[in-house]
This record gives structure tokens, sequence and C-alpha cells, in this order.
């Protein structure tokens, strides 16, 4: 509030002195997390004059108004509106309330003298935020009066919905099941870094809807205002964090004391995140942390904090972590949900991709009894291609191996066990887009984490059509290995991802035959494979799939090889 340090009567000069060095009580510490950090002012900046009765402005960023729906059926709900002011003022307000089509359909006053008042509603036959289906917004707008003179005026949009999630039968939206399936997503463009416009951020969750995904993971610390707005706008579910990531002390010794300021700070961002993303009915987990591996009896008693801390701020949303450490008190971490950070077929410690599924079953049957999801999982790659890999000894994890066709084979043996598990209420791919990470030198670009879906210009590579082919509803034909274009002449083989009922497969325009969808197995039904073909040698050989939907709609997909 520079309210006093204002000269009304000449210019000001108005100067923001911003620091991103890295600290020990400021989460993330030091330099954990593994992204590069872009400082300076790379959001948003706004410099708002109000008058001196006004909706509050100094409530840890947020808007002031807070909109809760509650008992809610298909034949009503009631809404409170919760507004607060930054001191205690005699004053009047009233709340419209507006249904998706824009037309009013509640209109609650109330006056109080304090710094807050609560303002609450019945409407009837309320239209849900029902995810992807139908995410309908609401809005209100809420006036506040001082005297006969209107001073303030609050615009949010709000959705109705329930949901809930259960140890064995996973996520419920509006009383039915809804396996959430999506990715986590940086903020960060090849563009311009952290400092994106909104027609980035608008471009970005447009591709991760066109994949299929119904659900986001923020990592690893509080985003932007716009995203949230567009996973309402979408009906993408969020999971949102703060910046809590590897460590919370400095100190290396076993005590791991923290630093003098780190609880504040780390309170501060969780209250920071919830007060202004509060109206946001995309937001579905608040997350605390990010694979903490440091434990003692003050980090365990900061974390208790926290997550009582989140359920006075917000009873209505579930609490979560995600663990990569799976053992003792690191399995005792307060939380409502759990997620899980696990690389099987990718880091050699975690073991080959086949054996995922059974270690999920240990943990789900003997060691965890809150319902558990994935978190993150996936694998490297970007222009490298190799025939017939094998992953002991083709994939170098954290060296130059980084093969884009294992990567959408890994994907899809994952993905295999993990949709045959009903219990896990959501799984995450690390990651949508490569990203900066300044400490990596691996794959074949330093400085980068290339287990995106897409690359980092927003090239899809091959699994990203697998998930599209398999999570999304619109029509998908997609050969994979397109930029495999010089290759040995005997191909081991030729896949496509597709969601059609059958696809006829062309070499140089001669028919390899036609392979239905219905003939293939029900865990992996939109990878069509034909076996050992054949190419010209030193020619440019046409490959062309035909694809047929249930529509009786065709589409083709076309790509070209050279023969070895």
């Amino acid at each position: 509030n520079i309210t006093n340090y204002v000269h009304y009567d000449r210019k000001n000069q108005i100067a923001v002195l911003v620091d991103n060095s890295p600290t020990n009580y400021i989460a993330p510490i030091t330099e954990q997390g593994d992204f590069t950090k872009m400082g300076g002012l790379y959001r948003e900046v706004k410099l708002i004059a109000a008058e001196p009765v006004h909706i509050a402005l100094e409530d840890s960023g947020s808007c002031g108004v807070y909109i809760t729906p509650h008992n809610i059926t298909s034949d009503s709900a009631d809404i409170d509106v919760l507004i607060k002011l930054d001191s205690a003022n005699n004053i009047e307000a009233k709340a419209v309330i507006f249904a998706p089509d824009g037309k009013p359909v509640a209109e609650m006053c109330g006056h109080t003298e304090s710094d807050r008042l609560t303002l609450s509603k019945k409407i009837s036959a309320p239209q849900l935020w029902d995810g992807v289906n139908s995410p309908c917004l609401y809005r209100a707008e809420v006036t506040l009066f001082y005297g006969d003179k209107a001073t303030d005026m609050v615009s949010e949009n709000f959705g109705i919905r329930t949901y809930h999630i259960n140890p064995e039968d996973g996520f419920f939206l509006n009383g039915k099941s809804y396996p959430l399936h999506g990715v986590n997503y940086h903020q960060d463009s090849f563009e311009s870094g952290w400092a994106m416009t909104n027609i980035q951020r608008e471009r970005d969750y447009g591709i991760i809807r066109d994949m299929g995904c119904n659900a986001v993971r923020m990592a690893h610390y509080q985003h932007c205002s716009q995203e949230y707005s567009l996973c309402d706008d979408f009906g993408i579910c969020v999971w949102t964090e703060i910046g809590i990531i590897n460590k919370m002390s400095p100190d290396e010794s076993e005590r791991h004391i923290l630093a003098d300021g780190f609880a504040e700070n780390a309170k501060q961002q969780l209250i920071e995140l919830i007060r202004q993303n509060y109206n946001h009915p995309s937001i579905i987990l608040w997350g605390i942390s990010n694979e903490l591996h440091q434990m003692s009896d003050e980090i365990f008693a900061l974390y208790q904090e926290l997550y009582e801390l989140a359920c006075k701020e917000d009873n209505t949303r579930l609490k979560t972590y995600a663990d990569n450490q799976f053992y003792g008190r690191f399995l005792q971490l307060p939380a409502d949900v759990v997620g899980y950070n696990r690389y099987f077929g990718w880091y050699k410690e975690a073991g080959d991709a086949e054996h995922f599924g059974e270690w999920l079953d240990l943990y789900h049957n003997s060691k965890e009894k809150r319902p558990i999801c994935i978190s993150e999982y996936g694998g490297g790659a970007l222009t490298q291609h190799k025939d017939s890999i094998d992953w002991l000894n083709d994939i170098d994890s954290n060296g130059a191996r980084h093969y884009e066709n294992y990567q959408s084979q890994l994907h899809e043996i994952v993905w295999r066990q993990f949709s045959a598990r009903k219990y896990l209420w959501a799984a995450f791919v690390w990651c949508m887009f490569d990203f900066p990470s300044s400490g990596r030198e691996e794959g074949d670009t330093i400085g980068q984490n290339d287990k995106g879906l897409c690359t980092r210009e927003r090239i899809p590579k091959d699994a990203y059509f697998f998930y599209r082919s398999v999570w999304s509803s619109e029509k998908t034909i997609y050969i994979t290995e397109r930029r495999h274009n010089v290759r040995p002449c005997n191909v081991p083989f030729i896949k496509i991802y597709s969601n059609a009922q059958s696809i006829e497969l062309f070499v140089n325009d001669r028919s390899l035959g036609i392979i239905k969808r219905s003939e293939l197995p029900d865990s992996n039904n939109t990878a069509f494979v034909w076996n050992n073909v054949n190419i010209k040698k030193n020619e440019k050989n046409t490959v062309t799939a035909k694809a047929t939907f249930d529509d009786d709609t065709i589409k083709y997909d076309k790509v070209c090889w050279y023969g070895e």
C-alpha cells in the first residue's frame, strides 16, 4: 500500500526492485528444483487506485471475495459469498449471481460494521462445472456501498461442483467416476521463457486439451491467474502447489535445522496460493511439497502446521504432496491423498517398465491406505531413433541416448498398467513440453529436460499421439517414427496410433492389408502394427495410412522414408 508515499500534486516515480538470487529461507531454497528459475517481473503488474472504503486489497493478494457453493443437488445449491474489507466499516453490500448464459439468477444484500460480511442464497437447478464434458461457469458481481455511494465492485467467475476421491475406486466428479489423466506443466515458452504472454498460455492449454487431458499438475510453484482461468474454461482439473522442493533446510547434517524465516515464508506462499485462487472450480488439490527428501522432527512439525493451515484456509478441497522416497516418515506426512513420482523404464534404479504395476499394487495394498496417484512418470526423447531398442543397454537416461521411439513404447507399456488399476485416481505425465534445466547435460540439447510429449518449440513427439488416440474423442491417425526418415530397408515394424475402427497401410501405393480395431487387445487397442516391412533401398519410400472411423469418416496420414 503506497498511499502514504504518493505525492498528489506532482509526478511520482515508482520503482520495483526484484531479486531472484537463491536463498536458504524462500522455497525452493538454494538451487533446489530441476528447472531453470528465471527472474525479473515476468508476470502482469497492476497499479490499483481505490476509494477509501473498498473490498480488501491487502488480503494476501486475493480479490477479497470468496465464493463457496455447498449443499449441491440436482435441484438446488447454496451459494455463500464472503466479502472482506481491509478495515471495519459501516457498509452495505450486494451480490448478483449470473448463470452461465449471462442471465441473473439470484441477488443477495447485507450490512456489516466489521471487516467482513457473508451473503447467502439458494439457487435452483444448478448447472454443474462438469470437467471437460460441460465446464459451466457462473459469475458473481459484488458491489460495496458506503452511505448512498457505490465505492467498489468485484466480478468473479465460479463453478458449482462436487468431487471426492476413493482409495479403491479413484476420482469422482459430481457423483460419477471420472478418472484423471493429464500432464505436468511448467510456466515456460521457447519465445520468452517465464515472461509468457496470455496468447502463449492459451496456445499451450489448447495443445494440452487437444491431446485429451482432463487434468494438469502445475509444477512446482504458484502459476499465474490466467492459467487457472483457462483451466476453468476448458474443464481441466488442477493440482497446484507451493515451492517446497527436495529440501526445507540448507543444513546437511542429520538435524536439518530450518533457516530463520523459512517457516514463515512457506506459510505465506500457501496462504497466497489458496486465497488468490480460491474461486477457481478447476482447482481440486492444494499441494504442499514435491520430492521432499529431508526429514527431522522440526520438518515434520512444520509440515503438520502447513497441512492444518491449508485445511483452515480452505476446508472444501483436498491436500496432497508428491513423494519419491516411499519409506518411513515420508509415508506419514499429513495429507488427504498422495502422489508418487516414479520413473520405471527410464531410470535404472526404478526398474523396467513392465513392473510398474506390481510396485503400485504393493504400495496400495500394504504401505499406503490413502488414495494414491502417479504424479510424475515418463522418459526423455528428442530427435534420435534406433530400431530394436533394448532398455538396459541402449538407453542412457543421464546421457546422450534418448530415443523418440523408445519414449512412445515406454508410455504404451506404462499406460496399459495404469489403465487397469481402478484405484489410481490420477496419472500425470512428466511432462507436457520440454523445458530449460540448466544443470542437465543429456539427450541432444544441453540444459534442457527432454521428457516432454512436445518439444520446447511445441512440436508433438510420437508419444503425444499415443495419448491423443487413447484420451481424446477427436479423430486421430498418426504414423510413428516419421522423423526416423533415413533408415535400414528392413523396418522391424510400422506402428500407427489411431482411434479409428480400421487402418489400411500402403507402402509405395501397395496395400499391406487392413487391421481392425476389434482385432487388437483391449489393453492396447489404439496401436496398429505391421511387422517386418521392407522398403526400397536408395529411394524415397511413401508410407500411407488410411483410417476408417465409426461414422465412416476417412482420414489419411503419410510419411516418407529413405531406405539405406
